[in-house]
C-alpha cells in the first residue's frame, strides 16, 4: 500500500488530476447537457459519474504508460518509482484493473447499454495509441504526428460525451467537441513544456519545447487557449469564454521565458474555461 501512495503522489498527483476531472465534467455539461435537458435530471449525479470517468480513464493512461515507456524512463528517468521498485508490477497491473472498471462502470451509468457499446470505440483507440498504432519505431521520429494521434483521444470521448448526454446532432455540437479538445489539449501542452534532463544533464527529446522549441511550443498554447473560447461562444456558452481565453492568451505572453508561470497560466485557465463553458 506504501507503495502504491508513493506512486501515485510522484506520478499521479490527485490534486491537480481532480481538478483535470472537475473541469472536464463541467465543460462536457456545459457544452453538451444545457440544450440536451441534463440539467432536468440528476446534474450532480452525472457530474460526479463524468468526474469519476475522466479520473479513471486518466489513471489507466498513466498506469499503461508506464508498460510502454518502461525502456525509455530506465534509461534517462531511473529514479521514477516503478524504476527504483517502489512499486511491484502486480501492485500497478492492480491500480490499472480497477481504474479500467471504473471507467467502464461510469460509461455504462451514464450512457447505458447503447452508450457501453459506443464506449468500446474510445477504448479501441486508446488501445491503438498503447501499442503506438502498431507503428512505434515509425512514429518515435514522426513526433508532431504522434502527439497529434494521442491527443485525438479526445474527439471521440467528447463525441461520446455528446451522445450520451442527448446533444443535438448540429454544428453546435461540433464546435463544442472541438473548443473541449483545444482545451485539454492544452493543458497537455503545459503538462509537458518544461525540457527534462537524462542523468547526465543533457536534454531529453521526449518534450515538446525540447523538440518543437519554446516560441512554436508557447505559440500553439496560446493558439489553443484562443480557439477554446471561440469555439464556445460558438457553441452556445457565454461571452465569458472568449474573455477568459483572451486574458489567458495575453498572460502567457507577459512571461513567455518563466516555464513556472505559463504552466500556472493554463493551469487556472483550464478550470476558469470550464466554469464559463457551464455558465
Amino acid at each position: 500500500m506504501r507503495g502504491a501512495w508513493i506512486y501515485l503522489r510522484e506520478r499521479f498527483p490527485l490534486a491537480l488530476v481532480a481538478l483535470m476531472s472537475a473541469a472536464f465534467a463541467a465543460a462536457a455539461l456545459g457544452m453538451f447537457g444545457r440544450s440536451a435537458g441534463a440539467y432536468a435530471n440528476d446534474v450532480w449525479t452525472t457530474a460526479i459519474l463524468l468526474f469519476v470517468m475522466y479520473l479513471a480513464l486518466l489513471l489507466r493512461y498513466r498506469v499503461t504508460d508506464e508498460w510502454k515507456d518502461f525502456a525509455h524512463d530506465s534509461a534517462v528517468y531511473p529514479d521514477r518509482p516503478v524504476q527504483r521498485g517502489v512499486i511491484s508490477p502486480r501492485t500497478l497491473l492492480g491500480i490499472g484493473i480497477g481504474a479500467f472498471l471504473a471507467e467502464v462502470l461510469c460509461a455504462m451509468l451514464l450512457g447505458g447499454a447503447v452508450g457501453f457499446l459506443l464506449y468500446l470505440a474510445v477504448l479501441a483507440y486508446s488501445a491503438l495509441t498503447v501499442f503506438e498504432f502498431f507503428a512505434g519505431a515509425w512514429l518515435e521520429r514522426h513526433f508532431t504526428l504522434s502527439f497529434l494521434l494521442h491527443e485525438a483521444i479526445y474527439l471521440p470521448v467528447f463525441a461520446w460525451v455528446a451522445v450520451v448526454l442527448g446533444a443535438a446532432a448540429s454544428w453546435q455540437t461540433v464546435a463544442g467537441i472541438l473548443a473541449c479538445t483545444a482545451l485539454f489539449v492544452s493543458v497537455e501542452l503545459a503538462r509537458k513544456f518544461s525540457p527534462r534532463f537524462d542523468t547526465s544533464g543533457s536534454v531529453v527529446l521526449d518534450t515538446y519545447s525540447a523538440v518543437w522549441g519554446r516560441g512554436r511550443t508557447l505559440g500553439a498554447m496560446v493558439m489553443l487557449v484562443v480557439l477554446s473560447g471561440i469555439l464556445a461562444l460558438a457553441a452556445g456558452a457565454g461571452v465569458a469564454s472568449p474573455v477568459v481565453a483572451a486574458v489567458s492568451a495575453v498572460a502567457l505572453l507577459v512571461r513567455p521565458g518563466s516555464d513556472r508561470w505559463v504552466t500556472a497560466v493554463v493551469a487556472i485557465h483550464l478550470p476558469l474555461q470550464a466554469a464559463a463553458m457551464l455558465a
